[in-house]
């Protein structure tokens, strides 16, 4: 059975160590591009970040021609809001998260998609900090024109930060109505599509708010923990007779580290190498539509 794979890729600076010069962060999104040119042939989706800390900066004009030439070269845009890890002293919550007041988040999303719409440079999709997302962020999405999220972690449940994912589907689906991590009845109207990161399936501990070796994310595991996460993954498409749509996660922060860096394109070498199709997240939507 086919196995398709998106590239997904948060361009987030590190948030303990951020370059003040826009140059250093380009050069590490020069350095993604570049593995995802040679590895996927550009078919990638990265992230824009907007937050407290960056609300504009990296739509300015600088990065504007990056994401411009992003998209020119096969790959899709992300709208990434990171309103909690990366506050600033004086909007740091005490407790909760800004993922659950909508009327901030209508105000965050907004005016970033008209922004970038102006400039002929639709976000194709949407993910939530900390795999954050409600329903009514959901509806958000779909009045203004995002139809795909990325932010679903199958087996996550982390209610501090309003991402609920336990029972997720491993592949990719349309969301319920009234549930994010249900699939959506037949015929039955959807908020937003959504690709979750592929998962083993393995219960694990992740009680510091992150992904591990169990799942498709560069930064956080091995090399040979990644290629036994997407054998997983091609078993279950086989064993399922279905076809399986999953992302993998890396982050722009790590690729002047060279561990990482190489990891990042090995193991794109390898899922292509063992039947993995690299596509973009709108490529994805399209491929489940004519497969359902």
């Amino acid at each position: 059975m086919d196995v398709y794979f998106v590239v997904n890729i948060d361009s987030d600076p590190d948030p303990e160590d951020t370059p003040r010069s826009d140059d250093a962060v380009m050069e590490k999104y020069r350095i993604m591009k570049s593995i995802v040119d040679e590895r996927v042939e550009g078919k990638g989706t990265i992230c824009v970040q907007t937050s407290p800390m960056y609300r504009d900066r990296f739509f300015e004009r600088h990065f504007l021609d990056f994401w411009r030439a992003w998209v020119r070269d096969g790959g899709d845009l992300t709208l990434h809001p990171e309103e909690d890890l990366y506050s600033t002293p004086e909007t740091r919550l005490a407790s909760g998260s800004y993922y659950g007041d909508t009327a901030h988040m209508e105000a965050v999303i907004r005016p970033k998609v008209e922004l970038m719409n102006a400039e002929g440079l639709p976000f194709a999709a949407y993910k939530g900090g900390y795999h954050g997302l409600t329903m009514d962020i959901a509806r958000i999405l779909e009045t203004v024109g995002i139809p795909i999220d990325l932010t679903c972690a199958p087996g996550i449940d982390w209610p501090e930060k309003l991402a609920a994912w336990g029972d997720a589907p491993t592949s990719a689906y349309y969301m319920s109505p009234e549930t994010r991590s249900e699939a959506a009845a037949p015929g039955a109207s959807s908020p937003v599509f959504e690709i979750p990161f592929g998962w083993d399936g393995e219960s694990s501990d992740t009680s510091r708010r992150l992904l591990n070796q169990h799942y498709l994310v560069n930064e956080f595991s091995s090399y040979e923990a990644l290629c036994k996460v997407w054998d997983c993954i091609v078993e279950r498409a086989e064993s399922s007779g279905e076809a399986q749509i999953v992302s993998f996660l890396c982050h722009t922060y790590a690729m002047q580290a060279d561990k990482l860096r190489r990891q990042c394109g090995d193991i794109l070498s390898y899922i292509t190498r063992t039947g993995g199709t690299p596509v973009t997240a709108t490529e994805a939507k399209t491929i489940y539509d004519r497969l359902h």
